[in-house]
């Protein structure tokens, strides 16, 4: 789910990602990537074979006000990307450029992270669909 919808991200493709996001977060994320530069753009896709480590960052079982019972797991990717970014980027953090192959043929490619909180309700007889309640591309999406 995390490559399918960065790609789409990455694309403004917002519309295929109404069964998947959050409406609140898609509304969001419209603000934001009609601002965002080409290349931050393109550095939001996350190919499959380019995620290099997942985590679960948060995982919460609660109840809402109607006893409706839910999951919510955040989690983090670490993936690889070759769009052209700065070695500095705003905030003088430092973003990992690792480089493949000798020097004469080098290609540049930068570790990059993204987290994403994926919810599911569990109430008996509700739908088994998981929606994503939090996209963060920290120094990409701000």
């Amino acid at each position: 789910a995390f490559s399918v919808v960065s790609k789409l991200l990455s694309q403004r493709k917002l519309d295929l990602l109404d069964e998947l996001v959050s409406a609140e977060v898609l509304q969001v994320l419209k603000e934001k990537l009609s601002l965002l530069p080409d290349n931050h753009r393109d550095a939001l896709a996350a190919d499959i074979d380019a995620i290099m480590y997942t985590t679960e960052g948060d995982v919460r079982i609660y109840y809402d006000d109607d006893g409706r019972k839910f999951v919510s797991i955040l989690m983090r990717f670490w993936y690889l990307n070759g769009a052209n970014l700065p070695d500095e980027v705003p905030g003088e953090t430092k973003v990992f450029q690792i480089v493949f192959g000798d020097e004469s043929t080098e290609e540049k490619r930068h570790l990059l992270t993204a987290n994403y909180e994926f919810q599911r309700e569990f109430t008996e007889g509700a739908k088994p669909d998981w929606t994503i309640t939090r996209i963060e591309h920290p120094r990409l999406l701000e």
